[in-house]
């Protein structure tokens, strides 16, 4: 059996916790041990076989009451197999006085596609940057520009759902985004002007996407952070998922934006990268010491030449190892020291020679 967790923080107030749906793995909610600032009184009632701590189906909730201060609770999934995914609690706030009314937005801003319906009025945003119009739990429909929060992450109501607007959008560059909602899962991509999410069905978005397309998309960066029940914050990150650590929290809050990338400087150039090639130059004292040295072979005697036939056949094959024309230095070093030798050796036994025919 798996396990997984998640830290939900209930601001004083009265609560009604759900099971989303039946035949999903079993819930438990309990107190959990967290800072000392949190320890309001907690009063919980629950349904018959829930034990004020189980919720095992659609039909099982938790009435809690929480005074004083906030309460922070451990909601754990039990899981049989693994891979089965990880219902959702719905956390939903009980209104003990009418909600405070939206303010009125100034007239100076340019109108926007209505996002209520009903003959409401026209939600009111700037003709420049982005804007965020978005559905609350018992706010209706709220806006926020030039990255302002949109909803309150402590009072833990759902956003339910929300539309970008950028009237002064670039060619070449558009803002994509999709939600996951409880009880449907994901929803169709949309881009900027589109409404993603639901309204009047008390469903909760359990993660959220945006990402910059276009060609020119690389010249923007996303800014802002989407807020989750238990305190959890995320900053927004083109095309990266966002969402709680057990995607049992909700939406609460969002705050988004887009900017114009920074340029990046340029490197300061390297000289020793200028050209791709390197240059050798070779020295050529050594052949020129090479071919003093060949010229310093001592003459052959002539009178050795005349007397021996021995002497006349070494006296050609020394020429051969010193005319040859040395390639490099060292060789051409040793090459006269070998002929030296050989021309030394008929010398010897010329005089032995010499002597021979005296005695006759």
């Amino acid at each position: 059996m798996e396990f997984a967790s998640s830290l939900l923080l209930l601001n004083p107030g009265v609560y009604i916790l759900r099971h989303p749906k039946t035949g999903t793995v079993p819930l438990s909610v309990a107190r959990a041990p967290g800072s000392p600032k949190n320890n309001g009184t907690l009063e919980v009632i629950g349904t018959p076989g829930t034990d004020r701590t189980i919720l095992r189906d659609g039909g099982d909730c938790l009435v809690m009451h929480v005074a004083g201060a906030p309460v922070e609770l451990l909601v754990t999934a039990y899981i049989n197999k693994p891979g089965t995914a990880v219902p959702a609690l719905r956390v939903d706030k009980v209104a003990l006085d009418d909600a405070a009314p939206v303010p009125a937005e100034p007239a100076s801003r340019a109108a926007a596609p209505a996002a209520a319906k009903g003959g409401a009025q026209p939600i009111q945003i700037p003709a420049h940057g982005v804007s965020v119009i978005g559905h609350m739990e018992r706010r209706g429909d709220l806006v926020a520009t030039d990255g302002e929060l949109l909803g309150e992450p402590q009072a833990n109501l759902r956003l339910e759902g929300f539309q970008v607007m950028w009237p002064d959008r670039p060619q070449g560059a558009d803002l994509a985004y999709n939600i996951a909602v409880e009880g449907i899962g994901a929803l169709p991509v949309v881009k900027t002007g589109k409404f993603c999410g639901t309204r009047g069905q008390a469903r909760r978005i359990t993660e959220a996407t945006f990402s910059l397309v276009g060609p020119q998309a690389r010249e923007f960066t996303l800014e802002g952070t989407a807020y989750f029940t238990g305190g959890f914050q995320v900053p927004v990150e083109s095309g990266q998922p966002l969402g709680g650590p057990s995607g049992l929290e909700h939406l609460t809050a969002l705050s988004l934006n887009v900017v114009k990338s920074k340029a990046k400087a340029k490197p300061a150039s390297n000289p020793w990268d200028a050209s791709p090639r390197t240059k050798v130059f070779k020295s050529k004292t050594g052949s020129a010491t090479a071919v003093k040295t060949a010229t310093r072979t001592p003459p052959v005697k002539k009178a050795a030449s005349k007397s021996s036939p021995v002497k006349a056949v070494t006296a050609k094959a020394a020429p051969k190892k010193t005319a040859a024309t040395p390639t490099r230095a060292s060789k051409a070093v040793k090459a006269p020291a070998r002929a030296s030798k050989a021309v030394k050796a008929p010398a010897k036994s010329s005089t032995k020679a010499v002597k021979v025919v005296k005695k006759k």
